[in-house]
């Protein structure tokens, strides 16, 4: 039998496989190599990967440790225990003045890539559109593309702080009339962080053409100029959305696969049966563990914070003394810079063109981004041995020498 038969045209259906794509990481990675290999000595100062470095605060570790060795979390979870919903709620609460109920308004997921996977098989039916954001994270896209959704990329453009115009959108709205509007904010890769007032005008819009807004909270930890907005925080907003929030990059947990969807009831009941149909839900070690992170662990997230803003603010510096120019990001643990059209000599039209010469020059990774003009983005979740200033430093004592002295150190 042709095995190239059996494939779903949505993956590529009989050329599935035929057709060899090179993913950016790829590259990314195979120049890596090659620098390697030519400079063994030389290490790399990797700004690529978007994943936090260190462990897990203490707390987090032995609760699931000791949670993992009781008989009665062995069971299959589910849509979750109630504990952690309430942890979640009080998080919200606490740090954000949010207030849900946890029974009906809160449901865990495991790990807010699969809840964005689920989200479309609840409210989306063939045909629908959804409005995306270019740049963004693509896995909403792709299952809607794959469920005959119509797929509207609205780009984020430095004009507008990377902020959808809202002009633009609501006639795309009119015109398109979608089911989904998918934000993130603040935002990955670009940094962005979105204000009451927007999130206002947004609610206004989905309430009045009747969309779902999926809000990917996941850097909501991660504001450092003004505070975290969110639709919920507007009246009649949780009527319209499902935000998603990880415990990934505030807690250092990405491995875990833990997060939570927060919503109306309605909203989050359908998310749910969906949700009950294609997991069982998180171990409930792991959910225990992220009580903990929740409740325990606000001196650990903090220090997070606080490394974060200050890797952003030397980074910056330094990019801006070798000429490639760089905005201190008001959120997330990115700076998103634009590609200079020259560097080193170098004629620069795209993003990857600078990608490939601070690799194969430098040893320095950063992640291009094409979609909505020539950008880099710089990830500040680099590895440095050991969580001290002295390390740190030799890191931007590394990239100073390299990007504004052009020698190799």
């Amino acid at each position: 039998m042709d095995a190239q038969r059996l494939f779903a045209e949505r993956i590529g259906g009989a050329q599935f496989g035929k057709v060899q794509q090179t993913f950016k990481f790829t590259l990314i990675n195979n120049a890596k190599m090659d620098f390697i290999a030519k400079n063994p000595s030389v290490k790399v100062i990797d700004m690529g990967v978007g994943e936090p470095e260190e462990l897990p605060c203490s707390p987090i570790i032995e609760s699931l440790f000791s949670a993992a060795q009781a008989k009665e979390n062995r069971i299959y979870p589910c849509n979750g225990i109630l504990e952690f919903a309430q942890a979640a709620s009080r998080y919200l609460k606490r740090d954000f003045g949010i207030e849900l109920d946890p029974k009906s308004e809160i449901m865990h997921c495991v790990g807010t890539k699969t809840a964005l996977a689920q989200i479309p098989l609840a409210f989306l039916n063939p045909g629908e559109a959804v409005i995306t954001t270019v740049p963004g994270y693509p896995v909403l896209p792709k299952v809607c593309d794959w469920l005959g959704a119509k797929l509207i990329p609205m780009p984020l453009e430095e004009r507008n702080g990377f902020l959808l115009d809202l002009r633009e959108l609501e006639d795309t709205i009119r015109r398109e009339r979608p089911k989904i509007l998918l934000l993130n904010y603040p935002n990955n890769p670009t940094g962005a962080v979105a204000s009451l007032d927007f999130f206002k005008r947004i609610v206004e819009l989905a309430h009045k053409h009747s969309f779902l807004l999926v809000q990917d909270a996941a850097y909501a930890d991660y504001v450092f100029q003004g505070d975290f907005a969110s639709p919920l925080h507007v009246d009649g907003g949780k009527d319209v959305t499902l935000e998603l929030y990880s415990l990934s990059k505030s807690y250092n947990m990405q491995g875990y696969r833990l997060g939570f969807v927060a919503g109306g009831a309605p909203l989050v009941k359908a998310f749910s049966l969906v949700k009950d149909n294609t997991d069982n839900g998180q171990f409930i070690a792991i959910q225990k563990a992220g009580i903990h992170a929740l409740d325990s662990c606000a001196d650990f997230l903090r220090s997070n914070r606080e490394k974060y803003q200050r890797r952003l603010r030397r980074v910056a510096e330094i990019l801006n003394r070798a000429g490639i120019e760089a905005l201190e990001s008001p959120g997330t643990f990115y700076l998103y810079v634009k590609t200079p059209p020259e560097f080193r000599g170098a004629e620069l039209k795209t993003a990857q063109q600078m990608a490939d010469l601070l690799i194969s020059r430098y040893g320095l990774i950063t992640v291009p981004w094409d979609e909505a003009g020539p950008y880099l983005r710089f990830s500040m979740t680099f590895e440095v041995g050991t969580r001290d200033f002295a390390s740190e430093n030799e890191v931007f004592q590394a990239l100073e020498s390299r990007l504004v002295h052009d020698r190799l150190a």
